[in-house]
């Protein structure tokens, strides 16, 4: 796979890049969009690095949310799968990521993700192991001829590299076992169904590879029995994926994504062709001289009995060869048997310690707890004891401060008397002196009395000489008020001589139109008067000679019926 490098912003291509991350790990509990998944896997071809892309993935708010999590190990697998080489070399570095994504919801289990995130990502560090042990193969595991070959050169090598081949099969095929286990009637299952995706593609892709190798091991080093371990291995393996790929085909979304593979029933021969024998050849027949017939019976009932014995030979090579596939397909479907048994027993043991941890959990949790009450108890207990000295505390201040307040009054009593002694002498020098300004008082009153009865004087001459002005004043006002009067009955009875000889006007201009009128419709009266004198006349013209016209005919009828 190879992408053309775009020339275009890189802050902006990150800017998208996170808003690709956010939609493809939304909390919808759907399978994540594969145009945004494609953009993340683009970008990496594009800039030949991963390293934002797994900023993004780390920044995102998806941990502690089953949904998210499970949507962002899908959408890792899809990018160290079939993005930029470097994605799968950068991805090996973020395994702590991944065992915080397994942590992050051990303790939530609402919708059944917690236990398929766990494995997820168990798989993909055994994914991210193998490519780091065998740098040759690819994050698609594309089949390339000649890593096959080169897996095998050192036999010992070889073995090794199909056995870790096998052993990442194995784990493929108990995650999506688990998967089809987690699938829930009541909810949607497409986000589960979105993991097998990619599963079904590697598990193919491994598929051809361990078959290709496998024959190669066969071909190079001529010892069957010493390969009977992996050919048995290779033929539950292929038995597996049968029944996973006809599980697969029966999912309608995931056929709507991908093609699901078909596999013979049989494995293939790992030892030579897939064929079985061939038939014998039969043997040409020689022609006998013609004038001898009798010679070429004994040949040719000889053979006869070759084919035959050929042909019992061939079924019997056939039977055997059928029971010894039955054999081999009875031991490995007893070793499926095994295996699948083995899960189960590990999947109920898993199920076991998860109930322990929780119930563990539980308890830590209720003993954390009653050490939290316990402890806010003691924190009572010290914040009522400290309250209880502040009280007391207090108590003493106010004591102290009522004997204070005690002692102010005493003095303020001394001080009150002192004050009345002085303020009784000041009585008396005040008494004297209001009889001093009472006395002065009563001279100022008279002058006051004489004033004022000047003031009145005054007063009375003012207003006549008002009087008088406001008189004059008002004549001006009246007068001045008349001119206006005068000057706008002029104005308005010059509008109102305009205004008369306008409608004189238009009243002789009406009277001329009315004249008009009058004069064409006497013309009007006139003319239709005589078309209907010329009507009545072309009328009566009309009825005389129809009534001829009817006596001639009654004349007739009458002439006729005599």
């Amino acid at each position: 796979m190879s992408f053309t490098t775009r020339p275009i912003d890189r802050d902006k291509a990150e800017q998208e890049l996170q808003q690709h991350i956010k939609k493809a790990t939304n909390a919808e509990e759907t399978a994540p969009k594969q145009k945004h998944v494609r953009a993340c896997i683009v970008y990496t071809w594009d800039y030949r690095s991963s390293a934002s892309l797994w900023q993004g993935f780390r920044t995102q708010p998806m941990l502690g949310d089953e949904v998210q999590t499970f949507k962002a190990l899908i959408s890792v697998h899809k990018i160290i799968r079939d993005g930029h080489p470097t994605a799968l070399k950068e991805a090996q570095k973020q395994g702590d990521w991944l065992d915080q994504c397994a942590r992050s919801t051990a303790q939530y289990d609402g919708r059944g993700y917690s236990t398929l995130i766990r494995n997820y990502v168990d798989f993909l560090h055994s994914k991210l192991r193998y490519h780091y042990n065998h740098p040759e193969f690819n994050g698609t595991f594309d089949y390339k001829e000649y890593i096959s070959l080169k897996g095998i050169d050192d036999p010992n090598e070889g073995y090794e590299t199909i056995t870790d081949l096998m052993n990442l099969q194995d784990q493929i095929d108990q995650f999506q076992k688990l998967v089809f286990a987690n699938f829930r009637p009541s909810s949607n299952n497409e986000c589960r169904i979105a993991a097998l995706v990619p599963l079904v593609e590697e598990s193919y892709a491994i598929y051809k590879f361990a078959t290709s190798m496998l024959r190669a091991m066969h071909k190079r080093t001529n010892d069957p029995e010493g390969l009977v371990l992996l050919r048995q291995r290779y033929n539950g393996q292929h038995y597996a994926l049968i029944k996973f790929y006809y599980e697969c085909s029966n999912l309608k979304y995931l056929t709507s994504l991908i093609s699901v593979p078909k596999l013979p029933q049989d494995p293939p021969n790992l030892m030579g062709g897939d064929s079985p024998p061939p038939m014998p050849s039969r043997q040409p027949v020689k022609e006998a001289p013609a004038p001898t017939s009798t010679p070429a019976e004994p040949d040719w009932a000889a053979q006869q009995r070759e084919i035959a014995k050929k042909q019992r030979e061939y079924e019997l090579e056939q039977t055997r060869l059928q029971q010894q596939r039955e054999v081999e397909r009875q031991q490995q479907e007893l070793e499926a048997l095994k295996l699948q048994q083995s899960f189960e027993e590990q999947q109920r043991l898993q199920l076991e310690r998860e109930r322990l941890q929780r119930e563990q959990l539980q308890r830590e949790q209720m003993q954390r707890q009653a050490e939290g009450r316990l402890a806010e108890l003691e924190r009572d207990v010290l914040a009522l004891r400290g309250q209880y000295e502040r009280d007391q505390m207090l108590i003493n201040q106010y004591d102290m401060r009522v004997k204070g307040l005690e002692q102010e009054n005493q003095l303020i009593n001394l001080n009150a008397q002192q004050q009345l002694a002085s303020k009784d002498q000041l009585v008396l020098s005040i008494q004297e002196q209001i009889n001093i300004w009472k006395s002065k008082y009563e001279a100022l009153a008279k002058l006051y009395s004489q004033l004022r009865q000047e003031h009145l004087e005054l007063l009375g001459k003012f207003k006549s000489v008002q009087l008088k002005a406001n008189s004059a004043q008002e004549a001006v006002d009246k007068m001045e008020k008349m001119q206006k009067e005068i000057k706008d009955k002029n104005l308005q009875m010059a509008d109102m001589v305009r205004e008369r000889d306008r409608a004189k006007n238009e009243l002789l201009r009406w009277q001329n139109t009315q004249n008009d009128e009058i004069a064409r419709l006497k013309r009007d009266l006139e003319m239709a008067n005589g078309r209907v004198e010329d009507l009545g006349r072309s009328k009566s013209s009309e009825v005389g000679a129809m009534v001829a016209k009817f006596n001639k005919e009654k004349q007739d009828l009458e002439d006729l019926a005599n």
